[in-house]
């Protein structure tokens, strides 16, 4: 599928004579990039590989009994420190018609499922997404930028030619670019230059870099109820902070206004060993296994959900980062990278802020 933008901040420029990017991944970073190169004098096209904007930066809408529910199964929100470009961005670059504030904190809970407040420095700052959930963030990066977008394409590999680079997928090949940067997790990223036709020398340095980023899978798990599920104190959600729970947060999504018809949405995101033990069951079988565990945490009992919902995060949240030095060096063959790898924290504030940075740099490189 084909999204033709039009190019409203660039037009000085013929299209034929400005130098070309191509961004590949449409998640928080590759669309912030495109954003903030909307007044550059580039020609920018961002690949997908699936149907929408955002990465894990998605939301999901279920229908029943008459009500849409509607919740956000990967991040869980925009935290925007006051003073950071993130703040800006989202509170005074881009539209705010929808944005919602989550004013409930985060507590913490440990091994023993003891629950506790939360800090309040860790707590200050905004929390947002929208009514229509976060993933309006990438689409409204996506119509902001001005950038051609083309999802549901796959980029295999990159071939270095003579005119620039080109990008090869199911759908053919498209290029030439003078440049190319690359967002998706760090392990798919590596694996497309692996199979990349450039410098043999080059390609092994980066792909090297990129493989010093690790991470966690995570399984989200949705429980609904029809009635509010009690929860301590005022709290919006739980985070485990010792990595010895099962459970390593659980949110109640009726705090973002616009998301809940009524009663409680529960979301809960499970450690990295138990989401490998239960990989692949199926959402009855999650349930079951969550379900009790939830009900012990929140001290309080849960009977079988109205309905149920899942989703497996293969590449959820980076624990270490990229080789930053590796990866500078593609820069003087137009290889650039941006990401919440480059962090090494999955934050969705840092992909944008990773996203930001990268254009600063791709504007310098291609002026």
């Amino acid at each position: 599928m084909y999204h033709r933008l039009p190019f409203t901040h660039a037009a000085a420029m013929p299209l034929a004579s400005r130098p070309t990017l191509a961004v590949v991944g449409a998640g928080a970073a590759g669309l912030a990039a495109a954003w903030a190169l909307r007044d550059a004098s580039l020609a920018v096209t961002v690949f997908e590989k699936s149907r929408g904007f955002g990465g894990r930066a998605a939301t999901r809408r279920h229908e029943g009994a008459g009500a849409t529910w509607t919740y956000d199964h990967g991040a869980q929100y925009v935290k925007t420190p006051q003073g950071h470009v993130a703040h800006r961005l989202l509170c005074e670059a881009l539209p705010t018609d929808g944005r919602v504030a989550i004013d409930g904190d985060v507590w913490t809970f440990d091994a023993s499922g003891r629950v506790a407040p939360g800090d309040p420095g860790h707590n200050a700052g905004g929390k947002w997404t929208y009514r229509s959930g976060i993933s309006r963030l990438g689409k409204l990066l996506a119509e902001a930028s001005g950038a051609a977008v083309r999802t549901e394409t796959l980029i295999h590999r990159l071939e270095r030619a003579e005119a620039g680079w080109m990008l090869h997928a199911d759908a053919g090949a498209f290029g030439p670019f003078d440049a190319v940067l690359l967002t998706a997790p760090a392990p798919q990223s590596a694996d497309l230059l692996h199979a990349s036709a450039f410098d043999a020398d080059l390609r092994a340095l980066l792909v090297d870099g990129l493989r010093k980023a690790t991470y966690r899978k995570i399984f989200s798990v949705v429980l609904a109820y029809d009635t509010p599920v009690p929860r301590p104190g005022d709290c919006y959600a739980l985070v485990n902070t010792d990595g010895g729970h099962p459970v390593s947060w659980l949110a109640f999504e009726e705090e973002k206004a616009g998301h809940v018809p009524r009663g409680s949405l529960l979301i809960a995101q499970m450690a990295a060993e138990w989401t490998r033990d239960h990989y692949f069951d199926d959402r009855e079988a999650l349930a079951a296994a969550v379900r009790p565990l939830l009900a012990d945490l929140l001290d309080t009992p849960l009977g079988p959900p109205a309905w149920v919902g899942s989703q497996r995060w293969r590449y959820a949240l980076p624990d270490a980062a990229a080789d930053a030095d590796a990866l500078a060096r593609g820069a003087d063959a137009g290889l650039f990278f941006a990401g919440e790898f480059t962090a090494g924290q999955g934050r969705v504030h840092l992909a944008l802020e990773s996203g930001l940075a990268a254009a600063d740099r791709l504007q310098s490189s291609l002026s």
